[in-house]
């Protein structure tokens, strides 16, 4: 991004130098470390809560997949139906249930 090399930060160390002065340069670059650090941290914490949006995005994108994925189709109309309390006797996947119940012979018991 920038390309400062060794030769420019000799000039910017010289001009320092001479325009705040021996006395004053520690002072100086102890500031101007402050400043970085707390630049730092702010692009840190902001890297952090974009990587946690997009984290759980990602994760409730994936919630839906697998929901949708697993999700029966008979079901559909079944959830507004208990959230109302009306509920019919059997839906046809409850009937086919009960029909292959009853065409599947039990199994007899390990002797």
């Amino acid at each position: 991004m920038f390309d400062i090399g060794w030769s420019e930060l000799l000039v910017i160390a010289i001009v320092a130098l001479v325009v705040i002065g021996p006395k004053d340069l520690p002072h100086a670059f102890r500031t101007a470390g402050q400043w970085m650090a707390k630049a730092r941290a702010m692009a840190r914490e902001f890297q952090t809560h974009v990587d946690d949006l997009m984290r759980e995005s990602q994760v409730d994108d994936l919630k839906r997949e697998f929901k949708d994925m697993t999700r029966a189709p008979e079901l559909d109309g079944l959830e507004g139906e208990l959230m109302t309390g009306h509920v019919r006797d059997a839906t046809p996947a409850q009937e086919l249930t009960k029909a292959d119940a009853q065409a599947v012979p039990p199994i007899p018991p390990a002797a």
